[in-house]
């Protein structure tokens, strides 16, 4: 062999000496990468969750940005009831709470239950834990805060005092972590900075007055004076449109209902009405007294199916409907079971995800990330 051959077979031999090298050292570090998520900063875990939140199954640009539509439920308990001195009243109200419940498991639904003072003070007098007992049970519990719509300007301290004496109530039945909503709180004062200091993450039950604290450039229309609000937009949805409301976003005050990247809220808004009221179209054409029937489920569904051609998928979405402790009832059951059946029917066409107010809010903060 001459000389300049064996120098070509010597470069020959270094040449392919160098790629196995490299490739062997590529392939150890895909290897080392799948296991420590380095190769996208670490990530891979959040993205991992998000992806099974969702459904999905790769984490490219395209399929990060849709975002779920999830359906949930409000039951309030409400700042007039009498449970805390009425045991009889205070019972009652729990075998309707375990009707529901018993209902809901059924159909793979969730219901999510909010006290006010009362009825979390029930909870105590009486020795029976129901907001616990909810909760444990897989449904999801929360704060209602009948605050708000007879006050004249005050300090965001002194209202955040009232938030915190409300989440205080139902923190010592279900402890804090799991008590960091409120449903209601509207007011003149700054809701959002408000409810923050008291330690609460979001907002649900988001209704006309909540446009109170708002400069009237920032309202529907500028007939929603504070007059007219107090009289009758008082309980509203809000925002007002259907498709500006359907997205779940997150406000540094109460200055508007527009997103912020800053915030300190998160709204969970997405109000259709009380469902009894779906049929008569829930514009407080009747109260809450209203028979509840089939018709008021076709109303809804309709409502969800228009709801969805109007939402903004790169976000969060969510629909919710007010349940009243009152309809859980045996003479409502078939019309119950009804409304169950017709919501897990879009459940199984993906077209919704049932979900608790709390869990919607945990889903918003991943989609963040």
């Amino acid at each position: 062999m001459s000389e300049i051959s064996s120098s070509r077979v010597r470069a020959i031999f270094l040449i392919v000496a160098v790629v196995l090298g490299l490739a062997t050292v590529g392939l150890v570090y895909m290897f080392d990468s799948q296991f420590t998520g380095e190769s996208n900063g670490g990530k891979n875990d959040v993205l991992s969750v998000t992806g099974e939140l969702y459904g999905e199954t790769d984490d490219s640009p395209s399929t990060r940005d849709a975002g779920p539509l999830f359906f949930a439920t409000m039951t309030h308990m409400e700042g007039s009831l009498t449970d805390d001195v009425n045991e009889v009243m205070f019972l009652k109200h729990v075998d309707a709470l375990r009707f529901a419940m018993d209902l809901a498991d059924e159909y793979k639904a969730s219901l999510t239950i909010e006290s006010e003072k009362p009825f979390a003070r029930a909870n105590v007098n009486w020795g029976v834990n129901i907001m616990k007992e909810i909760l444990d049970r897989g449904h999801g519990v929360g704060t209602h805060c009948d605050i708000g719509f007879n006050k004249t300007a005050t300090s965001v301290t002194a209202f955040a005092a009232e938030f915190k004496e409300n989440k205080s109530l139902v923190d010592a039945l279900v402890g804090a972590t799991n008590n960091v909503g409120c449903s209601g709180g509207g007011s003149s004062v700054d809701w959002v900075l408000a409810a923050s200091q008291a330690g609460f993450k979001y907002i649900d039950g988001v209704v006309g007055m909540h446009y109170l604290a708002m400069d009237i450039s920032n309202r529907p229309s500028g007939s929603w004076t504070d007059a007219f609000i107090r009289k009758d937009g008082y309980h509203y949805a809000a925002p007002f449109n259907l498709a500006d409301r359907i997205s779940v976003f997150g406000l540094a005050d109460a200055t508007d209902f527009n997103e912020d990247t800053d915030w300190k809220i998160a709204v969970l808004a997405g109000e259709l009405g009380a469902l009894q009221n779906m049929s008569e179209g829930d514009a407080e054409k009747c109260t809450r007294i209203c028979p509840l029937t089939n018709a008021d489920i076709d109303a809804l569904v309709q409502q969800i199916h228009e709801a969805v051609t109007l939402r903004d998928s790169s976000h969060v979405s969510k629909l919710d409907v007010y349940l009243t402790v009152n309809l859980f009832t045996p003479e409502n059951e078939d019309v119950l079971r009804y409304f169950f059946s017709e919501v897990e029917k879009l459940a199984d066409q993906g077209v919704i995800t049932w979900a608790t107010q709390k869990e919607i809010y945990e889903a918003f903060v991943a989609f963040q990330e």
